[in-house]
């Protein structure tokens, strides 16, 4: 029974240095990304309409929210304990943060549960991860064609690309052998299998409602500092986030590469230099760097 009691303490001194350390490199990757901004742009800007960006910084409820409802929809065969679900989750959210593109996010996920359960963590991960990828394709291609028409190089590859994806994710499991492999890893696949068939589906709606609501939180800060048109604004947002979802970007570079496709997507047209910047700027405070600094208080360890 001591043993056992020692064994817990150790484990629970473990989860609280993880958890400051994971704290401590949120705060860390944070800095080194704002500290390339130039702030020079904030200066002398007009918030036109202040509702528009309190509606975009409300829609950051129902933006996690649906990720959130990815990750229960993964967890429901686990039969998890709901408080270990929301940890795993916001731990996920600290982990993506520090990674290319949020794709790591399975990392923080993890530490909530055991070693047999990593196999299914990752790939219905990845998983939900490649269901976002699907709408920002098909919203990409649809911005594409009303911008460059069907005949453009851009428009042609994103095409092949989108299909190559969706049959990845739609049939990509069908490359396993029927039979039981003699290799374990693919035996670990096979043994999941029926477990994130049904995934599939949801995942993809909950992911098209997400693209629509981050989507709509952008155009909203445009919005919020005058420009009106929105059925302008959509198309150039979704070519966007086309652009820089093919972009691996790693701390200081998440800003930057967002910031520079935001530029090349709006070149010549009636919107500012300063505002582009300044919007891309606070959706990247709004939806990545808050939802990670909230994450390292979620799930810090509660004073006892």
């Amino acid at each position: 029974m001591k043993e056992k009691d020692k064994a817990t303490k150790k484990r629970a001194v473990l989860m609280t240095l993880i958890k400051l350390m994971v704290f401590v490199a949120v705060i860390w990757s944070l800095y080194f990304q704002l500290r390339n901004v130039d702030w020079e742009h904030t200066k002398g800007l007009e918030i036109k309409h202040w509702w528009a960006l309190v509606i975009s910084f409300i829609l950051l409820v129902p933006n996690l929210w649906m990720e959130f409802l990815k990750w229960k929809a993964i967890t429901k065969p686990l039969n998890a304990d709901p408080v270990l679900v929301k940890n795993a989750f916001w731990a996920g959210v600290a982990s993506g943060f520090m990674t290319p593109n949020g794709w790591g996010n399975f990392l923080g996920r993890l530490i909530f549960f055991q070693k047999r359960e990593t196999i299914y963590i990752i790939f219905s991960t990845a998983l939900a991860n490649l269901s976002q990828l699907i709408p920002t394709l098909v919203f990409g291609l649809l911005a594409l064609l009303l911008k460059y028409g069907n005949s453009n190089s851009w428009w042609i590859s994103t095409s092949i690309g989108g299909a190559v994806i969706i049959l990845i994710y739609f049939y990509g499991d069908y490359i396993l052998p029927k039979k039981r492999s003699s290799y374990p890893f693919i035996r670990r696949l096979q043994s999941i299998h029926g477990r994130y068939q049904h995934l599939k589906s949801p995942l993809l709606v909950f992911s098209f409602i997400r693209f629509l609501v981050f989507s709509s939180q952008y155009v909203f800060l445009f919005v919020a500092f005058g420009y009106d048109d929105i059925w302008f604004l959509f198309p150039q947002i979704w070519l966007i986030y086309l652009l820089t979802s093919f972009v691996p970007s790693l701390w200081s570079g998440k800003v930057l590469i967002r910031e520079t496709a935001a530029l090349f997507v709006f070149a010549g047209t009636v919107v500012s230099v300063p505002d582009v910047i300044v919007s891309s700027i606070l959706i990247y405070l709004f939806n990545s760097a808050l939802p990670a600094f909230m994450s390292s208080f979620v799930w810090l360890p509660k004073k006892r």
